[in-house]
């Protein structure tokens, strides 16, 4: 429970912001989409430093309370105090100035999600040597991750509201975001802190104390040497990019084509998809659970990423100004392929561990879950900046307001429905070819066990 707790976190600082980046920064304050796009590309050029040299400290870090723990409740203090200022960029310095300092603020916030992060997710590697229980653990953590998305979903349209509104009646979600942003920010270090508070770390005490640290680049080159943690980082980026590249694209088609420009309507009907994706995925936790253990991760999964082409299909008919709520019956669908990475990625992630240490006669989540974050980071960061060109490119105006061009909203609405089908036949069938099941990880820890006995 504990552990599960801090799952939000991630949500509240880095994923919130890449939800609202675009509405409040190009709707509210009326910076150019793709100007985003690449200040976030930024963003993650800046985790490709960062997220490797974080992993492989963690995986160093010999302290009393162990190499994860402290780190966690250092990153937790920091991204509570730094990420509101990202929401206040000055305008009196115009465009220039606000990209200045959004650029550099938003620096500042994800090193100290990193500093959190890395050894957050590297924690819960070590926590059970057990293929099922492993996605048990996960699950605890996706129940608390979609409790923090369905706060975070309302977030935009309490934002919206009239009770952050303009003195004309207007609504003004940049005003409505900075407000609440402080009070996330008291989340982020109550839930952030758990981990670092309650959890024991397994491996530390009789093993991972013991052995020999490792340089950056050495424990760089064995992490890229593990062939499946490839293939596995392929899928989950394709898997990503189908959720996340038409992102944008699918709120401003809520905004602009079935609600006529009006975002007050719009932005509740997205905290509903939100509410409604965070039921059904509540209910569907212990049923994915299930078949994992009934079937195999690898084999589920499958099972998840075609159940988003279901909602590709609904689209065609649910997105429509008629029935503007309607467009929930195939959010849910998109939900179930994008908590899948909470659900049954880190398991798996897990069993990279045992494999590596197989290989290498070490411990090293810090490193292998730095270099997966990073490129699942990337995929998704890079989904949400490419999404402001597709944005573009579909001819949408901002300056239009509500007048959208009939052909235009048109290819908006083209562009949602098929272009995730595209990375999710990839995923699929990179997935198909991925070797590691729970026949070949049961062998896995046998051998490992034979070698330096339980833990």
């Amino acid at each position: 429970m504990s552990y599960g707790a801090g799952g939000a976190v991630d949500f509240f600082t880095v994923g919130l912001a890449a939800r609202l980046w675009m509405p409040v920064f190009n709707i509210g304050f009326g910076i150019a989409p793709g100007l985003l796009g690449i200040i976030l590309m930024i963003y993650r050029g800046w985790d490709a430093i960062t997220d490797p040299i974080m992993g492989n400290i963690s995986d160093n870090t010999r302290t009393r309370w162990g190499r994860r723990r402290p780190f966690i409740l250092l990153g937790a203090t920091l991204a509570a105090m730094i990420t509101p200022f990202l929401w206040r960029p000055p305008e009196a310095f115009g465009e220039l100035g606000m990209v200045i300092y959004i650029t550099l603020i938003g620096i500042l916030a994800y090193t100290s999600t990193t500093i959190w992060a890395m050894p957050y997710n590297s924690l819960m590697l070590e926590m059970t040597p057990n293929y099922d229980e492993r996605t048990r653990v996960a699950a605890y953590r996706t129940i608390f991750t979609k409790f923090g998305i369905l706060l975070g979903g309302w977030v935009l349209p309490l934002a919206a509201s009239g009770f952050f509104a303009d003195p004309n009646g207007e609504p003004n979600i940049t005003r409505g975001v900075q407000s609440i942003s402080i009070w996330l920010a008291f989340a982020v270090i109550a839930l952030g802190s758990l981990p670092a508070l309650f959890i024991k770390e397994r491996y530390y005490e009789k093993e991972a104390s013991k052995q020999a640290k490792e340089p950056l680049l050495q424990g760089l080159k064995d992490t890229f040497n593990i062939k499946p943690l490839w293939m596995m980082t392929g899928f989950v980026v394709f898997q990503v990019f189908g959720a996340g590249v038409t992102g944008a694209l699918g709120l401003y088609i809520n905004f602009y084509y079935i609600n006529d420009g009006h975002l007050a309507s719009a932005a509740v009907i997205e905290g509903f998809k939100d509410t409604t994706a965070f039921l059904m995925g509540l209910a569907a936790v212990p049923f994915w659970t299930w078949v994992c253990e009934k079937l195999d991760k690898k084999w589920t999964m499958m099972i998840i990423i075609s159940s988003g082409f279901i909602g590709c299909v609904l689209n065609l008919v649910c997105l429509t100004p008629a029935h503007p709520y309607l467009q929930i019956v195939p959010a849910v669908f998109y939900a179930s392929v994008t908590a899948s990475l909470w659900l049954i990625v880190p398991s798996m992630l897990a069993d990279m561990v045992d494999y590596d240490e197989l290989h290498t006669g070490k411990r090293r989540e810090g490193s292998i879950n730095a270099v997966f974050s990073w490129f699942l980071k990337m995929g998704m960061t890079l989904s949400v900046g490419l999404s402001g060109f597709v944005l573009e490119w579909t001819g949408f105006n901002v300056d239009a307001g509500h007048t959208q061009p009939e052909n235009v909203l048109h290819r908006m609405l083209m562009v949602y429905i098929l272009l995730p089908v595209v990375f999710w036949l990839a995923a699929i069938a990179i997935l198909w070819i991925y070797p590691l099941n729970r026949r070949k990880l049961t062998d896995i820890r046998v051998e490992l066990e034979a070698r330096r006995g339980k833990i």
